[in-house]
């Protein structure tokens, strides 16, 4: 499934807009002096690439550096365009470049070839010759997070954290036991239309089953394949917290995501506040704020796991209108790793699997059967539906557009059971989707 995506993103381009600022950076080859503008230049074997180096940069002191890696058939101008200079990981060293292969219409490509790795590569080695590198992260987006991916698996040596926005993993990307220093994040949108949420689901497993001890995956509810400036920094911040030995910047990581005003990642919160409290060096007004969020978060569960059990009540748990059906996946998927949300992911368990389990049996038939066989397409999405809405299939929008097509009786002639099972099922669930999210946000639309 990952090499089909890998193979279908070089033929799409997403557009994205350009400052007049960025467009024309000036060139000047980096060194300690080149701070407080986009600037661009090229390693030795013409990777062009643009650079903002912080205004307070001191060279006596060590830096992070932050690759930003673009989409299909666009190039370096991407990063700056949708990451401002200066506030996107403000204290860091943040490089955006070229992909590593022309498209011979003036736009680039990340690819999977030797070459591509060892293009980067040796720009990466050329800037920690330059500059005093204390970690390297990578934030690539689109086809750029594959690449991302194949990267840190390539050097592990050289890659602290990953966030890979809008992919999956390709086949052939390493993950051993000499990987596990690294953090990672498969960050996606749930309506994303280019490349399906599923493939980030799938990537978390791979990551998860390669015995990652930093590995998680933040959905962005609705959202779409734009890049996410403010998520993305949160869960950078995250990579930096769970990795880092320096109080300081784990201090750092955390205000990071604790100063965001709305729809803040409580699990990286969370887990980046209990990390700030158990250890030494930090300050103590942040050590304050760290046990006010994991007070906050904690709170905010238990709120949570109050409303779905009251909507639920008595009920059977079996798809209805309700608003748990939409709530609890909600739930699940933004709160794993609080201790509220675990013990009501255990209560889950048996049934979460089940429909997971159905997921992997039918979704391969409804895939394979939606262009030439339809009318087996629409009994395994129907089953899926009916089956599994507790899974992300139920945000699946190529599913239920699909069901929604074939049901109105141009395509296919459904029989009034037929018809009957769908009405029952599709409208139902994207009433409790609905309602669902209203509840989410009624309990605290900070977090989220």
């Amino acid at each position: 499934m990952h090499a089909l995506y890998a193979a279908t993103l070089l033929a799409v381009a997403v557009p994205f807009a350009l400052s007049p600022v960025v467009a024309q950076a000036p060139e000047r080859e980096p060194d300690a002096k080149a701070t407080g503008k986009v600037y661009e230049w090229k390693s030795a074997d013409g990777l062009v690439y643009q650079y903002y180096l912080p205004k307070d940069y001191d060279a006596g002191q060590p830096i992070n550096l932050t690759f930003v890696l673009h989409g299909s058939n666009l190039d370096r101008r991407w990063g700056f365009a949708n990451h401002q200079a200066g506030t996107f990981r403000a204290a860091d060293l943040v490089v955006c470049p070229d992909g590593t292969t022309s498209n011979g219409n003036g736009g680039f490509n990340f690819l999977q070839g030797k070459k591509d790795l060892e293009r980067l590569h040796g720009l990466h080695v050329e800037l920690k010759q330059k500059f005093d590198v204390r970690a390297t992260y990578v934030y690539g987006h689109s086809q750029g997070s594959f690449f991302s991916f194949l990267y840190a698996g390539a050097y592990p040596d050289d890659v602290t954290g990953v966030v890979g926005q809008a992919s999956g993993v390709w086949i052939g990307t390493q993950a051993t036991k000499k990987h596990h220093h690294q953090a990672i994040v498969l960050m996606h949108g749930t309506a994303d239309p280019v490349v399906p949420y599923g493939q980030s689901v799938g990537g978390l497993e791979f990551y998860q089953e390669a015995g990652y001890p930093h590995v998680r995956l933040r959905s962005l509810d609705g959202w779409n394949h734009w890049p996410a400036q403010l998520q993305t920094e949160q869960e950078l911040a995250w990579c930096e917290a769970m990795t880092t030995a320096d109080p300081g910047r784990l201090a750092a990581a955390f205000e990071a995501i604790d100063t965001q005003k709305e729809r803040v990642d409580p699990a990286a919160l969370y887990q980046t506040a209990k990390r700030v409290v158990a250890t030494d060096g930090v300050d103590d007004k942040v050590k304050k704020a760290a046990t006010d969020a994991i007070a906050a978060v904690e709170a905010c569960a238990g709120d949570h796991v109050y409303a779905i059990e009251k909507s639920l009540g008595k009920g059977k748990r079996t798809l209805c209108d309700k608003p748990w059906v939409g709530h609890l996946p909600l739930f699940l998927r933004h709160f794993r790793g609080v201790p509220a949300c675990d013990e009501l992911a255990t209560d889950w368990q048996k049934l979460l699997e089940k429909q997971q389990d159905l997921v992997s049996k039918t979704a391969r038939e409804f895939w394979q059967n939606r262009e030439q066989k339809p009318e087996k397409a629409f009994a395994a999405g129907l089953e899926l539906v009916e089956g599994a809405f507790l899974t992300s299939i139920a945000d699946n929008e190529e599913i239920l557009g699909s069901l929604d097509k074939w049901a109105d009786g141009k395509t296919l002639k459904l029989s009034k059971k037929e018809l009957k099972a769908f009405k029952e099922a599709v409208p139902v669930l994207r009433e409790a989707r609905e309602k669902g999210r209203k509840s989410f946000d009624k309990v605290d639309r900070r977090f989220g």
